[in-house]
């Protein structure tokens, strides 16, 4: 069903003879995906991409955005938005704001590192070039859709050294980021930029190292950072303050 506002809702039958809407029985379990173009061409392309992976159920269509119908009616995952559409980061941050899925993945972005890292800042958690392959398209879908944040090493370092640049004495930011971390993950924050090893934070706090791997991957997600040298480069300048104790509670 197409409405007038140009959003192309879920069929009510199970599939479809083209194969561009999944029906929500037979998408359960899956990794739900919507599109935003103005381009019939865009949409059509990577509705073919998306359409030869099981993994993932395509479930709508908008050519413009807001698309609230869209995000409302799909149950979404992931919204695949063009980068070119007027409205794109601003649709990223009111969907931000509401703190809940779909999670934007903004396409055919021009090599444009400011608008990206700007892109990041609103709420995008993927960043696609032109030049993107179809390897590359659904690697993004599958780790945005496991929290994570994909975006070229360049532009996440900008990011970083943006944060980074900031003094620590700044307040609102470092509350800001600071409240993104539990206790215990500042904790383990603190402890792998001093420089130690999963082993020896598992020691110190007294934690198995595989719990230790676990919240380094929620630290890595929630401060959008790549490894441990972004996250010590991030902590020193602006997470010194924070004093770790090993008596404070689990996050």
């Amino acid at each position: 069903m197409i409405r007038r506002d140009g959003v192309r809702l879920p069929s009510k039958t199970a599939g479809s003879s083209s194969g561009r809407i999944t029906s929500s029985a037979s998408a359960a379990g899956l990794i739900r995906v919507a599109l935003v173009s103005e381009s019939a061409l865009f949409r059509s392309g990577l509705r073919s991409v998306l359409a030869a992976y099981p993994a993932v159920s395509l479930v709508g269509e908008a050519s413009a955005l807001p698309a609230r119908e869209l995000v409302r009616a799909g149950a979404l995952h992931i919204l695949i938005v063009d980068a070119q559409i007027v409205g794109a980061l601003t649709a990223c941050a009111g969907l931000r704001q509401n703190g809940t899925r779909p999670w934007v993945i903004l396409a055919g972005a021009e090599p444009d590192d400011a608008w990206a890292v700007q892109a990041l800042k609103c709420g995008a958690r993927g960043i696609l070039a032109k030049s993107a392959t179809v390897e590359t398209l659904i690697k993004a879908v599958r780790l945005v859709h496991q929290g994570q944040v994909w975006a070229s090493h360049r532009v996440l370092t900008l990011m970083v050294e943006e944060l980074a640049a900031r003094s620590p004495g700044a307040g609102p930011l470092d509350a800001a980021l600071r409240s993104r971390l539990s206790r215990r993950e500042q904790d383990i924050a603190q402890l792998i930029a001093s420089g130690l090893s999963n082993q020896e934070v598992a020691h110190r706090l007294a934690i198995t190292e595989a719990t230790v791997k676990a919240h380094l991957t929620h630290i890595f997600q929630k401060l959008m950072l790549r490894g441990r040298g972004q996250l010590a480069a991030l902590y020193h300048r602006t997470f010194s303050p924070l004093a770790a104790t090993n008596g404070s509670r689990p996050g």
